[in-house]
């Protein structure tokens, strides 16, 4: 069994992770921003992807809300791809296959969800 290497590469997926948390902070500031600029909040389905879009472009609070949750909700998951991207550019195999079973399990359960 090999070990680690010690300049194991992370700068990839701690800039995705920023990105991430940026994008939903900025998504929600602007949902707040709307809500105190009297903006009729609006309402719509998350899954409705035309009412969303329409509602970004729109200022509803609602959209850019929903687009914030989307944000929290992807970036983890996109955090483990690049993660198992990153390590297996150097051969680091079980760090890899960690970060692809942790995400099977975020996926998992996401549908689990996703269909009660």
């Amino acid at each position: 069994m090999s070990t680690p290497p010690t300049n194991a590469p992370r700068h990839l997926t701690s800039w995705v992770l920023r990105i991430g948390v940026l994008v939903a902070a900025a998504c929600f500031l602007v949902a707040g921003a709307g809500e105190l600029a009297g903006n009729e909040s609006g309402s719509g389905d998350m899954t409705d992807v035309g009412a969303l879009i329409d509602g970004a472009f729109a200022f509803t609070p609602w959209a850019w809300a929903s687009l914030g949750v989307f944000a929290v909700v992807l970036t983890p998951a996109v955090g483990l791809l690049v993660t198992a991207y990153e390590y297996r550019s150097v051969s680091d195999r079980r760090t890899t296959l960690l970060a692809l079973a942790v995400l099977t399990v975020l996926v998992v359960s996401a549908v689990i969800a996703i269909l009660r």
